[in-house]
């Protein structure tokens, strides 16, 4: 499974479980994260779970450098 896929799939199941929208069937890199309304609890939790499955966070998303806008930078950050 690549990393856009892993992320597409936790992204997918963190938003059924802490959003009040659907997660749509298509998905492309300007879609904005904002639009899941996915609190920071959310985003921590996708994050984590992202952890779980690649075995790290990218540091610039750590350090605060990076906070992801759109699902393409996020999955940038991990490639």
């Amino acid at each position: 499974m690549s990393i856009r896929e892993i992320i597409q799939e936790k992204l997918a199941a963190v938003v059924t479980e802490n959003s009040p929208v659907d997660f749509p069937n298509d998905i492309d890199d300007e879609d904005r994260l904002e639009d899941f309304w996915l609190d920071s609890v959310a985003f921590a939790k996708l994050l984590t779970q992202i952890e779980e499955e690649v075995g790290y966070i990218p540091t610039q998303i750590l350090e605060g450098d990076l906070y992801p806008e759109t699902f393409g930078e996020l999955v940038g950050a991990y490639e």
